[in-house]
């Protein structure tokens, strides 16, 4: 069947676009190239370009952090819709959780630049068994401390609303930081519910949930507070 005749000629018209990378080209370039050529049609958001360099870097990694997503407990805690799972937050949030359990924030970098660069660096690393017992015990323990409400912020010593990054640096990360610590304890559930249920009380709270704050701002107060405040 042909074509009809303005398509023909569209296809004529068109441009093709080629780029060469010579070998051996380091993946940081790979990387470039990538977003240039994404720069065209439906792009990728931050995560899937990130997942992407991942691969590039250390597929066994980014297995690694799909494992992470799948784990069941994360999934109930993180309460994702179908849309949000479609556009990789599952990913996302697993690339913040480790990035800023292992990587201290200097400033300097734009937020998605720095979770960019950091995840690149861990997947280098390649040490993938302390994080996954990392990650696993974060979530099991707030799952059991309080499921897909751990989470939310707390009115009146009920829970609702959505799921807030803030919460998740302060909370989530907050657990990560301290888990050995929290673990120690002869009841590590009942201290992570009662962590959780104060922190939603606490004024000092205040200036994580300002609206408008920038991210570089935003880190470099959630992440401290939340590593202090499970800290105790």
């Amino acid at each position: 069947m042909a074509l009809p005749a303005p398509l023909q000629l569209a296809i004529r018209r068109s441009r093709l676009s080629v780029e060469i990378l010579k070998r051996p080209s380091s993946n940081e370039t790979k990387y470039d190239l990538f977003q240039r050529l994404n720069a065209g049609g439906t792009q990728a958001n931050a995560q899937e370009l990130r997942n992407v360099i991942v691969i590039m870097v250390s597929p066994a990694y980014h297995q690694f952090m799909r494992e992470c997503a799948h784990r069941q407990s994360y999934l109930t805690v993180l309460s994702a819709s179908p849309d949000q799972l479609e556009k990789q937050r599952d990913m996302e949030y697993v690339s913040r959780l480790l990035v800023h359990t292992y990587v201290q924030y200097d400033g300097k970098l734009d937020v998605e630049e720095f979770i960019d660069k950091s995840i690149v660096e861990l997947a280098i690393a390649g040490e993938m068994h302390s994080a996954a017992v990392i990650f696993n015990s974060t979530f099991d323990l707030l799952n059991q401390a309080y499921g897909a409400n751990a989470l939310r912020r707390f009115s009146s010593g009920q829970p609702g609303g959505r799921v807030l990054l803030a919460a998740y640096e302060c909370i989530a990360v907050g657990v990560a930081k301290n888990i050995a610590h929290i673990q120690a304890k002869p009841d590590p559930v009942h201290f992570v519910r009662q962590r959780i249920s104060d922190f939603w009380q606490s004024r000092s709270i205040d200036d994580l949930f300002v609206a408008g704050l920038r991210g570089t701002v935003r880190i470099q107060r959630t992440i401290p507070f939340g590593a202090n405040w499970f800290a105790t």
